[in-house]
């Protein structure tokens, strides 16, 4: 009996970690170019401006780019690891020439797009940048009002000041994508995510409520004298130059180690409920302001791609807003549950 319960818990690790993969959009076989195309992975560094090295492990060859970004390989095996989030290939990598790797070109082509480089993109006829009026999505109605939060009916934050800053606004739109606006979906999931703050106990200061644009010194400004104790950025991406890629992503400034944690924190728990690829926490390699110049716990958080159209779906969507909100709830208070330890 005990046997068949560690194999029944056994499968059930395997499934769950084998969900837990992306994978990596193979490449469109046609008459023309039956064969799936390669690249060395020497060539695919010099390329991107990057180096490589043999590591961390025997059989592994990790890509790192200028600013810390890792790209590791195993030989003989399909699965690569971007920034420690797993995806896999189309085929194995093979080791060849004594130091070098063969790898699938649709690998260097996710990656070049994952790292805005989609200029390198290989074997391609798509256009430089996505036609957003063939099938635009319904637009959101107008832009969430100012309401007063809901009062408190839990302890989950008790004792946290937490400040939301739903990204850009007013004259400000952000990304653009099937006719959605990056200002609406970051103004939208805040403020259900400050109600649900707010109902947990938790002060929640707002950089804006409404369709206003807060310039960034302002929303720095607004941070660092509100005496709170974590700083939430919340803003959707945009792939201009392509429609496939999407996912969820966090990034804290280098060099605070809580926002690292803060990061990890908010990535796993919306990873837990998404069901969009993890493209993980990272540090930030543009030096932000909002990141650069808080004084404190800092994390700016990308929902997901609104240039993928079915990304861009669910984005739009009241349910999907809901869930990415608890998600981010979900984050922050396993984040504040460890300070609370910490500071008894």
């Amino acid at each position: 009996m005990r046997a068949s319960v560690l194999v029944i818990a056994f499968l059930a690790f395997f499934v769950a970690s084998c969900s837990a993969i992306g994978v990596i959009p193979p490449q469109t076989v046609t008459s023309q170019d039956p064969e799936p195309r390669t690249i060395m992975l020497s060539e695919m560094v010099k390329s991107m401006g990057w180096r490589y090295e043999s590591g961390p492990g025997a059989y592994n060859y990790r890509a790192i780019g200028p600013k810390g970004d890792q790209v590791v390989f195993t030989i003989g095996r399909d699965i690569v690891s971007i920034n420690n989030t797993k995806w896999r290939q189309e085929r194995d990598v093979v080791e060849k020439r004594g130091k070098d790797l063969l790898l699938p070109e649709s690998t260097f082509n996710f990656v070049a797009k994952h790292f805005g480089m989609h200029h390198l993109v290989r074997g391609t006829t798509a256009p430089d940048t996505v036609d957003y009026t063939l099938e635009p999505i319904a637009p959101l109605p107008g832009a969430a009002s100012p309401s007063e939060p809901p009062k408190a009916t839990g302890t989950e934050l008790r004792g946290l000041t937490i400040c939301i800053d739903p990204g850009h606004g007013g004259h400000d739109t952000g990304g653009q994508a099937f006719g959605l606006d990056e200002k609406t979906i970051a103004l939208k999931v805040s403020m259900l995510l400050r109600d649900l703050c707010t109902g947990a106990g938790a002060k929640v200061i707002m950089t804006r409520e409404s369709d206003v644009y807060p310039d960034l010194d302002k929303r720095v400004e607004i941070a660092n004298t509100c005496g709170c104790d974590l700083f939430l950025s919340v803003h959707a991406n945009i792939a201009p130059g392509s429609g496939e890629v999407d996912g969820f992503e966090a990034f804290y400034n280098g060099n605070s180690a809580s926002g690292a944690r803060f990061a990890k924190s908010l990535v796993a728990a919306y990873d837990a409920v998404s069901g969009a690829p993890n493209r993980g926490a990272k540090k930030d390699p543009r030096g932000l302001r909002v990141l650069e110049k808080t004084k404190v716990t800092a994390v700016l958080f990308e929902l997901g791609f609104l240039s993928n159209q079915a990304e861009g779906k669910r984005l739009a969507s009241e349910s999907y807003q809901k869930t990415m909100a608890k998600a981010l709830f979900n984050g922050i208070v396993n984040e504040w549950s460890k300070k609370a330890s910490v500071s008894r």
